[in-house]
């Protein structure tokens, strides 16, 4: 059976013909018998096909019949064939046979697929085969025996028509062409004309008769686009001209059939054309809508448009198709033949001759809605054919011809830009790319500034592209690179403050980044402007500008702090000393805080501004905070303290200006409370004792009178003081014996004047103690150290001073109380810590660090060991805390000595586990390993002892030797007999603190 069976019906279908031919046959005999008048006449049944059949039994017969079986209905006309004795009546009958042989084998190979469609064995399929091949055997001869039965004059074109699709379902083609043949030569308007000339042109064609084929398509197309084999006949008329060698032919042909796919829409009026336009002369370019057709058609019209390029091709390439389109008119399908065209040479590797077609169509068709994707197109063949040096310039025409800057642009359609959008950005940003590295090689600003201008064009075409920032960015490096400062300065800031952030997203580190950026932008264009030029200042307060907007917007930056530094210099040479103090306390509140450089700075440059202005109260709390630093050089030191005592003394001035002259002499003598050593100490002092005496005060007054002559002995104001002292003991009266005067003047200006009694008191507790009245300077020296917190070298003296008299007393417990006191002034010393209250205090941390020491070597271990053990760690643990404390004064004199004690502590630790009390009970092999186990308590112990006893050796390195370095070396040679039991040897200097 043919593999190819045109025009079958559905099983049901047929079985309802062969109900129609019962329901006819009946309809005959009935009327032979029943009216008289018999199917014996010149007149054939109305019906011609079976389908006409069918159709006629749809019309009359509205209700559903029961489907009869064909093989049935077969048997039946055979039976009924022998009843009828005209040769009229039994060709009729005959006709029915065949037709009805058709249904039931066609039926018969349905029902064997559709009851077993798995069925593939080679035998089963061979036992089908033979049985379809005799069904079609038997139909063929009934119809021929037909055709040679007919009368002359008979019409046999379906018969002929029946027989040929027979011969073509029994697989003999030959047969069915001859059969065709006669057909259309004999009966050559019957109604199965057409698709009788079809059906030959396809056997014609597979024998590739192809002449012969293009006639019989040909007569086909004459029945015009209605015909159901039009549309094929049409695509297989082309197809054999094409086999000619008649291509122009063959491309009217395919043209033909795509018209039919594509129509293209009637040139518009001028009324239409007006509306599209934007000012009466630019007509918009619209974006070309796909056309919708089914799978089938696609197929047809991809093979269409195939085969159409291969016309093409062996005609003269794109230059047929321009001709072709030039003298045919334009079609709206233009872009898909060159597109067939270019594919084509691209499969064949042709890749010049593909790209030369894609650039055809845009230069013929510039505005074209698709002439930007065909120019990509012609982008992409370069790359895949190996063409990179026609790239490039390419991509470059391509911005030109289809970029915001582009007449096509202009005219666009959003929808039609939107189409080959991704192309022109990723163009643009390939030439940017390109650009740009040529230049970081040439470094040429030329170079720079041509890949500048593709980062412009980029931002100005893509505004809102999420790639937009860091375009941005790379425009404004560019720019910077080329030099051009200002616009580099504009790109930098666009790029860090004008692009959204959406809430809940981190900023974009680009940004940031161009932010700092833009700061160094101002500063190298302002290195291009002359100070004295007057747009210099301009440059200079735009630069504070975009420094404080980077502050206010990137806070955490670690470079805020630096560059509100650097704003603070520019509000300094504009001289705008206000904003300069407001910018200094944002650097010294800062969170987190800036580096201390800086904030002293911002300190210093606050505190000056503060003074500047005269606001003294607020100079004098800005200037202490400076005088805090440590980093201070020693002239800038004494600056600041005069600074300090200007505006202490000020304060005072106004004071007494105000009549509030208590006051004001308090503040005069502030300065030489804060400030000891300033310049207009003198000046303040006197004018306090100057108040002093208005007021009547003379117990204050004489302490100051006293203690400016001792101080001053030499000034000029001196010579004034013996009157107005004289005045002041005459009013007091207070005339005793040294000591007693010394003490009463302690007493009675303890407010007055602090130092003078402090001196006196000081005096009177040594007389007491030259004069072997121990108990009474006690009470002093305790009376002076309570009373006078400072300074503090003073009053740590007099508590040494206790601590050498407790011992003489034998009172140890207050002998270890003034030790610890001595440490813990020095600590609360802050900015009047020296030398010697380090020392002091050196002192005092190693001797009451004596009882501690005491206490831990009192420990013994004994069983439990673990609770002992414990006891004796938490004793060990404090002695070495108050020794380290001792070597942390850095005092060499009790560096050595704490150090060796810190080293007798691990020994000793060490030497009590191996002598701790041993558990009861052990036998000989459990105390061993008792004893191991205990050796590996104490070695590590041993061993930091012998580390920190070397830290003190190693100092003879340094030229260090006292008792204690003698007394490690000692030590040493107990603890490592074989290393330093022996004469001393030099090493290298470790420095190592424990």
């Amino acid at each position: 059976m043919s593999k190819t069976i045109n025009n079958l019906y559905s099983k049901s279908a047929r079985r309802a013909l062969t109900t129609a031919c019962v329901l006819l046959s009946l309809t005959y005999l009935s009327g032979c018998s029943q009216s008289g008048v018999g199917i014996v006449g010149d007149k054939k049944p109305e019906h011609k096909t079976l389908a006409d059949l069918e159709r006629r039994q749809i019309s009359v017969e509205p209700q559903i019949l029961e489907p009869i079986e064909a093989e049935k209905v077969l048997a039946t006309y055979e039976q009924a064939v022998e009843l009828f004795s005209t040769q009229r009546e039994r060709s009729l009958a005959l006709r029915r046979m065949a037709d009805l042989t058709m249904v039931a084998t066609e039926d018969r190979m349905i029902d064997s697929l559709e009851e077993d469609p798995q069925v593939d064995t080679s035998a089963e399929m061979d036992a089908a085969s033979d049985s379809t091949s005799l069904q079609y055997v038997r139909a063929v001869a009934i119809y021929e025996a037909l055709i040679l039965g007919a009368q002359p004059g008979d019409d046999l074109s379906e018969e002929y028509y029946l027989l040929a699709k027979a011969y073509d379902l029994n697989g003999e083609p030959e047969k069915a062409l001859q059969t065709l043949d006669k057909l259309v030569t004999q009966y050559p308007d019957s109604e199965y004309t057409f698709e009788a000339q079809f059906r030959r042109g396809e056997h014609l064609f597979l024998l590739g008769d192809y002449e012969a084929a293009a006639q019989a398509y040909a007569v086909v197309l004459k029945a015009g686009a209605e015909n159901s084999y039009y549309e094929h006949s049409l695509y297989k008329h082309g197809w054999s001209l094409y086999k000619l060698g008649d291509y122009d032919l063959a491309v009217s042909d395919f043209i033909a059939l795509l018209d039919g796919y594509m129509p293209t829409p009637p040139p518009k009026s001028e009324e239409e054309l007006k509306a599209e336009q934007v000012d009466r002369t630019i007509t918009k370019i619209q974006a070309i809508p796909l056309p919708e057709v089914s799978k089938t058609q696609q197929k047809t019209l991809d093979d269409t448009l195939r085969v159409l390029s291969m016309s093409f091709s062996n005609m003269d390439g794109a230059t047929s198709v321009d001709q072709f389109f030039k003298n045919k008119g334009e079609r709206i399908y233009e872009h898909q033949v060159y597109a067939a065209l270019a594919e084509l040479y691209l499969y064949q590797e042709r890749y010049k001759d593909a790209a030369d077609t894609y650039a055809m169509f845009s230069l013929k068709h510039p505005l074209h809605p698709m002439a930007p994707s065909m120019s990509s197109k012609v982008i992409d063949t370069y790359q895949k054919g190996g063409f990179p040096s026609l790239v490039l310039p390419y991509k470059e025409k391509f911005v030109e011809q289809y970029g915001i800057y582009s007449a096509f642009w202009d005219r666009a359609t959003p929808e039609a830009r939107d189409q080959y959008s991704n192309e022109l950005k990723q163009h643009l940003v390939e030439l940017a790319q390109h650009y740009h590295a040529a230049a970081q090689v040439s470094k040429l600003p030329k170079d720079y500034g041509t890949a500048a201008r593709w980062y412009r064009e980029f931002l100005v075409t893509f505004p809102a592209d999420e790639n937009a920032p860091v375009m941005n960015m790379l425009l404004a490096e560019t720019l910077f690179a080329a030099k051009e400062f200002l616009a580099a300065i504009e790109e930098f800031e666009r790029t860090a403050y004008d692009y959204p952030v959406k809430e809940g997203e981190a900023p974009r580190p680009e940004a940031e980044k161009a932010a700092y950026f833009a700061l160094l932008a101002h500063q190298e264009y302002l290195n291009t402007i002359p100070k004295d030029d007057p747009i210099w200042r301009g440059a200079v307060a735009k630069r504070a500008s975009s420094s404080l907007k980077f502050a206010k917007t990137y806070p955490a930056n670690e470079n805020t702090p630096k560059v509100l530094d650097n704003v603070i210099e520019d509000q300094l040479l504009l001289g705008d000393i206000e904003s300069a103090m407001v910018t200094a306390q944002l650097i010294i509140a800062w969170v987190p805080p800036a580096p201390q450089e800086l904030r002293e700075k911002a300190w210093i440059t606050y505190a000056n501004a503060v003074f500047d202005k005269q606001e003294w109260a607020g100079a004098e709390e800005a200037l202490r905070k400076v005088l805090e630093f440590t980093t201070l050089e020693k002239k800038e030191r004494s600056e600041y303290e005069e600074r300090l005592a200007t505006a202490i003394y000020k304060q005072g001035e106004i004071l007494e200006k105000e009549g509030r002259l208590a006051e004001a002499a308090g503040e005069y003598l502030r300065v030489a409370a804060v400030v000891p050593n300033a310049s207009v100490r003198a000046n303040a002092e006197y004018d306090a004792a100057n108040l002093l005496m208005k007021q009547g005060d003379y117990e204050r007054a004489i302490g100051v009178l006293e203690n400016f002559r001792k101080r001053y002995p030499k000034n000029e104001l001196t010579k004034g003081i013996p009157a107005k002292l004289s005045l002041a003991y005459e009013k007091t009266g207070n005339l005793t014996k040294a000591a007693a005067e010394l003490t009463a003047i302690a007493l009675l200006h303890k407010n007055t004047d602090p130092e003078l009694a402090r001196e006196a008191l000081l005096q009177a507790a040594e007389m007491k103690e030259k004069t072997g009245d121990t108990e009474g300077a006690i009470a002093l020296y305790k009376q002076f150290v309570w009373d006078y917190e400072r300074p503090v070298e003073p009053r740590m003296e007099a508590q040494n001073k206790l601590v050498d008299l407790y011992a003489k007393t034998g009172e140890t417990a207050k002998r270890y109380f003034w030790l610890n006191k001595l440490v813990e002034t020095h600590n609360n010393a802050g900015a009047e810590q020296s030398d010697r209250t380090r020392y002091l205090a050196a002192y005092g941390s190693f001797n009451s660090a004596e009882s501690l020491f005491i206490e831990f070597n009192s420990v013994s271990l004994t069983q439990p060991l673990r609770n002992s053990l414990k006891k004796k760690k938490a004793a060990m643990q404090k002695a070495s805390e108050a020794y380290t404390t001792t070597v942390q004064y850095g005092v060499i004199d009790f560096t050595t000595a704490a150090n060796y004690k810190l080293g007798e502590v691990y020994r000793l630790f060490a030497k009590s586990i191996m002598k701790s009390e041993r558990p009861k009970g052990l036998d000989e092999l459990a105390l061993e390993e008792y004893e191991i186990l205990l050796e590996d308590q104490a070695l590590p112990l041993e061993d930091k002892a012998i580390a920190i006893f070397q830290t003190n050796t190693d100092r003879t390195k340094n030229e260090v030797w006292d008792e204690w370095v003698e007394k490690s070396y000692q030590s040493l040679s107990t603890l490592s007999p074989g290393r330093y039991n022996k004469p001393e040897m030099t090493e290298e200097y470790i420095d190592v603190i424990y």
